[in-house]
């Protein structure tokens, strides 16, 4: 399993509601004493931690998810008031991305793959 700490967050418990409820990512645990929250999220194997700051410090790390339709999670995120840094990036052939933040401040990125390596990976698993 691949485990990080990413993020600060002002509140760890609330900032993983919001990753659950924005990414679908699933609490692991929570330990309110130790400002800790760890989240599963939607790659098997990683998980995130976020850790209590009084005042977050944002410019960690910058996890990218990989998506199978970025114009799709990009509005769904729009819709729930997610801010975006700018447009969506697009390198013909090869990747989308968008990078976006959460309610602290920690930048994000979706990604996805227009190189087609996704599919021909399905296929050469079978």
């Amino acid at each position: 399993m691949t485990s990080a700490r990413i993020n600060s967050a002002s509140s760890p418990a609330s900032s993983a509601e919001w990753y659950g409820s924005m990414l679908g990512f699933e609490t692991i645990y929570h330990a309110d004493e130790a400002g800790w929250s760890e989240l599963q999220t939607n790659t098997t194997g990683v998980t995130i931690g976020l850790g209590e700051h009084t005042e977050p410090a944002p410019g960690n790390c910058v996890p990218v998810f990989g998506v199978a339709d970025l114009d799709a999670a990009r509005h769904k995120l729009e819709q729930a008031k997610v801010c975006f840094d700018g447009e969506t990036d697009v390198v013909e052939g090869m990747v989308k991305t968008a990078t976006f933040y959460d309610p602290d401040g920690n930048g994000m990125m979706l990604a996805q793959d227009l190189t087609g390596g996704a599919e021909k990976r399905v296929a050469n698993d079978r």
